[in-house]
């Protein structure tokens, strides 16, 4: 629903063309029940309630919103139409959601009150869901007493009855309310309480915007290392959401609060991370506003070609989406950018555009900035009667703006103290206004023996960006070579091994769906298929022909497998002629047409040294035991596989041949019996039937016995 939510639109609109369920004429009584197949043609009522609710947020999430009202209004005819109360108050709240997302205060208020008489006080979930709800509205309407009052009564009354994501939601609501009063410290200390409430649970979407919230406040207050860490904590809660938008924003929030950090290079990668996600996107607001971002930084770091190149693409996207505010800010970039290379044309066809569009816009801020360059650029240039009258018109807005701050903090915040020492404040920059063009006078002389050092510092900052990004490719180029098996060029062991855990851990979550919904109805079959081979010839290349002509082999063996496997598959090298062959099973009718394929490959590789072309391969599936996915770990696992080889290395002994072995445990449930040493508990299982064995020859040959590992041995007193 949050990260493919096209997708999952059309999911819910497959769904709903199934046919309505109804008992009475699906079946007679001579028919036996078939509740599967029945399953996979009908749909229940409720199904259909869920279906369209779902269907309503996927569309909300996607954009969508007329679409989504619509979903929504069947799943509230049909509630009303079946008397269903639960799934009438669920889709009302939906429906207020999206009223409030299109601003429509009324009609959302109007759609709670409907909500809180059809809803039953048995049912705390939707209560507090409806509680919510109400305080959100109050804080639209301005009425922040009332929004507090409820908040701080959803938030007991979830403390009480131990319900962590209501209590976290109300908590994230309060700190929303401080804000909206300017109160940063109270707003900080909800936010905190939020992250702390949910712990480690898997709520990524309320985390990842407590963090972020959390991140500008630090910003805010010049922390700019406790910035860093929540911003990186929301980056990271969205990313494991899954939602692409949600994550570029993050991204755009870390990249600023680590620019603000005085670390423009590391604030280019995460803006450039964000860039990619928005081109497979193709949003062209947000990579104009990344274009502005990265122009920026370039700026800082004195990088003024790619500055130049960046800030002009962002510029154009703007003028093409008639975003003023983002072209005025544009603008402002490009001026600073010219003054500081004292290219005073430039700089001032760029600021005059600026101003005029914030004059447009009646944007105090950015006129302050735009008056603020511009009498800066005319300082420097000689004309001191230009600078003044803009200095002037500087002093005229930040007076305006002082004027505008007061009056709000009188309407929003009632402590005397706090608004006296904010007058004080607001003084005191007016005094250091009216002496601004005294000081730039005075500044003026040291700007110029400034200005002779100015190129020894932009080379020292080009030599010392050059040098970072250098070092940064050939560390990414050093991380990439130790995944790489340099003789074989395939990838080795700790390529493995920094893919199977999360691999694992993707199966074990994917069987205990099965075990958990579907046991029933149909064997697993989502394993991935894991094949140890040993390549005999491999391990006596050195011996037999020398470091010169065995490295050549090899190299030549690399690059003939990565041209032979299975599309879908992977090849590892473990060294000493072992290597680990990954499939998954939904590409595996059966193995014996890939075990075939696997012998032939190496039978058919070129060589004009004679070989021994046999293959010993022990095989297992992941999970290997599918209703306890997590009672074996990869290192456990790894011992099955190696047993299994074993197995067939004897095979081998005894025929001469090719030999194979595949290890099964049974279905049933087992998870116990392999508790201790897996080898040990392995062999017994193969003994008491408990674990299958598959084989290239005839299996009675193996003798498990002598594969038992030794106990250590014991000395009595």
């Amino acid at each position: 629903m949050l990260s493919r939510p096209g997708e999952c639109v059309a999911l819910t609109h497959f769904f709903l063309q199934r046919k309505e369920a109804k008992p009475a004429s699906m079946f007679n009584s001579r028919q036996e029940l078939d509740k599967l197949e029945q399953a996979k043609r009908y749909r229940t009522r409720g199904q259909t309630f869920t279906a369209w609710q779902l269907q309503a947020l996927c569309q909300a999430n996607d954009d969508q919103l007329l679409t989504a009202d619509a979903s929504i209004n069947q799943a509230i005819s049909l509630a009303r139409r079946h008397r269903q109360s639960d799934a009438l108050v669920t889709a009302l709240l939906i429906k207020a959601k999206l009223a409030l997302a299109s601003e429509h205060v009324d009609q959302a208020q109007t759609l709670l009150d409907e909500a809180q008489k059809a809803i039953l006080p048995s049912d705390l979930t939707l209560m507090g869901d409806l509680q919510l709800l109400q305080a959100t509205l109050l804080m639209y309407r301005h009425r922040y007493d009332e929004a507090r009052q409820l908040l701080e009564q959803v938030r007991l009354q979830a403390l009480q009855q131990d319900d962590a994501l209501h209590q976290s939601w109300a908590n994230f609501l309060l700190g929303d309310y401080y804000l909206q009063l300017q109160q940063d410290e109270l707003a900080l200390s909800h936010f905190l309480e939020t992250l702390d409430v949910l712990g480690d649970r898997r709520q990524f979407y309320v985390k990842a915007l407590a963090a972020k919230k959390t991140a500008a406040i630090y910003a805010a207050l010049g922390q700019n290392d406790k910035a860093l860490q929540f911003a990186n904590q929301s980056t990271t809660e969205f990313e494991q959401l899954g939602n692409s938008p949600l994550l570029i924003s993050s991204l755009l929030n870390l990249g600023r609060v680590t620019r603000a950090g005085n670390d423009a290079n590391l604030a280019l990668v995460y803006f450039f991370n964000a860039l990619d996600l928005v081109k497979i996107q193709g949003d062209t607001e947000q990579m104009a506003a990344l274009y502005l971002e990265i122009g920026q930084s370039y700026s800082w770091l004195g990088s003024y070609k790619e500055a130049q190149h960046y800030l002009d693409l962002a510029r154009t996207g703007f003028e093409r989406t008639h975003d003023l505010p983002h072209l005025a800010d544009t603008l402002i970039q490009l001026g600073k950018m010219h003054l500081a290379q004292t290219e005073y044309g430039v700089a001032l066809l760029r600021l005059e555009r600026a101003r005029i569009i914030a004059e447009q816009l009646d944007d105090v801020v950015k006129l302050m900035e735009t008056h603020r360059l511009l009498a800066q650029l005319f300082e420097q240039s000689g004309n001191m009667a230009a600078a003044l009258t803009h200095q002037k018109a500087l002093h005229a807005y930040f007076q305006r703006a002082t004027n505008v701050n007061r009056l709000l903090t009188q309407s929003l915040v009632q402590d005397n103290e706090l608004q006296l020492q904010q007058e004080r404040e607001l003084s005191e920059l007016g005094r250091r206004s009216e002496k601004l063009l005294q000081d730039r006078e005075r500044f003026a002389l040291l700007a110029a023996g400034l200005s002779l050092l100015s190129p020894l510092l932009l080379y020292g900052l080009l030599r010392n960006h050059i040098r970072s990004r250098r070092l940064w490719r050939q560390n990414q180029e050093l991380q990439q070579s130790l995944l790489i098996e340099p003789l074989t060029g395939l990838p080795n062991w700790r390529k493995l091994m920094q893919r199977l855990p999360k691999e694992m851990a993707r199966q074990q979550q994917r069987s205990e769906q099965w075990y958990l919904n579907e046991e029933q109805a149909r064997p697993f079959d989502d394993k991935i298929y894991y094949l140890l081979l040993q390549v005999p010839f491999m391990s006596s290349l050195r011996e037999r022909l020398g470091l010169a002509q065995s490295t050549e082999i090899q190299q030549q063996l690399g690059a003939y497998l990565r041209g032979r496997i299975h599309p879908r598959s992977r090849l590892y090298d473990l060294r000493d002629g072992q290597f680990i062959y990954a499939i998954p099973q939904k590409e595996v009718a059966e193995l014996a047409p890939i075990l075939t394929a696997l012998e032939r490959m190496f039978a058919e590789f070129p060589c004009q040294y004679e070989l021994d072309r046999r293959i010993f391969t022990g095989i297992i599936g992941h999970p290997f035991l599918p209703k306890a996915p997590n009672a074996l770990d990869d290192l456990r696992l790894g011992d099955i596989l190696y047993l299994a080889l074993a197995g067939a290395r004897q095979l081998a002994e005894i025929t001469q041949e090719s030999a194979w072995v595949e290890l099964v445990a049974v279905d049933c449930q087992q998870a116990a019996f392999f508790t201790g040493d897996v080898r040990s508990c392995c062999i017994q299982g193969i003994m008491k039937g408990l674990v299958k064995v598959n084989s290239s020859h005839k299996k009675q040959q193996i003798d498990w016995q002598a594969l038992q590992p030794e106990l250590p041995s014991t000395h009595q007193g």
